[in-house]
């Protein structure tokens, strides 16, 4: 059992390991649900979207903002580039947001793959993820590159 537990530890090191790194360099995508009800973002409204300060696309949804874990590159990157915050400053970010009452982080996915599935089909989503991805079953309303939001 215990080896069983240890092998797929390694194995999911492994695959946080491998995107992130080969993000760290790259383009990410903004995706959200196929069905949301907008083709574009400006750097203000994913920053909105991903701090929880809206709550709700124009159609009534409830945004389901999902994110990677803290400390990978991709996480990392998209944090400074959107909320233009370090790993430490998110951190204290999100615990004054919980002191206060004004919500909780984004919901963790461990992987791009994960992430386009997960997105694809929970109606109200949006990630992320490295432009190697096929992101065929959802909609790209943002890129980061090189440090800036800019519409796709």
């Amino acid at each position: 059992m215990r080896y069983l537990l240890a092998a797929l530890l390694l194995y999911a090191t492994c695959l946080l390991g491998s995107a992130a790194s080969a993000a760290e360099d790259e383009t990410l995508d903004v995706i959200v649900h196929p069905n949301a009800p907008v083709s574009r973002l400006s750097a203000a409204e994913v920053e909105a979207l991903f701090t929880r300060t809206q709550t709700r696309w124009s159609d009534g949804t409830p945004v389901v903002p999902l994110s990677f874990p803290a400390g990978t590159p991709v996480r990392d990157r998209f944090d400074r580039t959107v909320l233009r915050l370090d790993a430490d400053a998110v951190g204290r970010f999100w615990l004054d947001r919980r002191i206060r009452g004004l919500g909780a982080p984004p919901k963790q996915v461990l992987s791009g793959a994960l992430m386009l599935k997960v997105v694809a089909n929970l109606p109200g989503a949006i990630g992320y993820v490295p432009v190697i991805y096929n992101r065929s079953d959802v909609k790209v309303v943002a890129r980061i590159v090189a440090g800036k939001v800019m519409l796709p």
